[in-house]
């Protein structure tokens, strides 16, 4: 769990943005990772160790499996700052 002030939806926005090279007038918390922004395994995979790395939460397997939107990442990050 971190304990770093918890980043807005416009940060998180920014820190995917930043990981998937993507722009991030192109995310909203509906947005598909796989679908609307054409993200492969790979990358997720890459995504989910920056998440780690950088915001200090940890994602299980079965948890990274079920993350499927922006906005289920949100939650889940969410989740784990607050300690859920």
């Amino acid at each position: 769990m971190s304990s770093e002030k918890l980043l807005s939806f416009d940060e998180f926005k920014t820190f995917l943005s930043d990981i998937l090279g993507v722009a991030s007038v192109a995310i909203d918390r509906d947005t598909y990772f796989m679908g609307d922004l054409a993200v492969d395994s790979l990358k997720l995979v890459e995504m989910i160790l920056q998440f780690e790395l950088e915001l200090g939460i940890e994602v299980p397997t079965d948890a990274a499996w079920e993350i499927q939107t922006v906005g289920d990442a949100y939650n889940y990050y969410v989740g784990q700052v607050q300690g859920a």
